[in-house]
This record gives structure tokens, sequence and C-alpha cells, in this order.
């Protein structure tokens, strides 16, 4: 269930530049993953489908080809700063 869940975050993420970790309507169809009443080869299919779609996605994603590296170094030191000065 949480590689479909990931595969399905990373395609909607390559298509519309938007990290979004609701699942919607798609949750009974994970939990129904979960709870082992999908037989493996759809489970399979259903990755296989997805993985397709992340690579179609990419072809065409709005997200930019290299990260920002200072802006996202910027945000670790703060996050870690923050944390270590975080009183306990």
């Amino acid at each position: 269930m949480h590689l479909l869940r990931l595969l399905a975050s990373a395609r909607d993420l390559l298509r519309t530049g938007v990290l979004t970790v609701e699942v919607g309507d798609a949750r009974e169809s994970l939990l129904a993953v979960k709870r082992g009443e999908v037989p493996w080869p759809e489970v399979e299919a259903r990755m296989v489908r997805l993985a397709g779609e992340c690579a179609e996605a990419a072809a065409r994603t709005p997200l930019p080809a290299e990260p920002d590296r200072r802006r996202v170094e910027d945000f670790l030191v703060r996050a870690r700063r923050a944390s270590v000065l975080r009183p306990e």
C-alpha cells in the first residue's frame, strides 16, 4: 500500500508541482490493499501503471530541472538549528 501511495503522490507532484499527502478518493482502494483484499497481480498492475504515469508526468513536469540548492540548504540549516535549540 505504501508504495502505491508513494507512486501516486510522486505522479501528482510531477504533474502539478505541488506535494499532496491526502489520498482522497483512493483511500478505500488503498486500505483494501493494506488489508490484503486485493490480489498481488492487481497490486502489481497498479504499481506498473502508476510508474508509467510518473514517467509521462516527469516529461512535462512544471518542476525545475535542478533543485534550488541554496534554498534547500537554508531550510535544512534552519530546521536543524531549531531542533537543537528547542527546549525539551
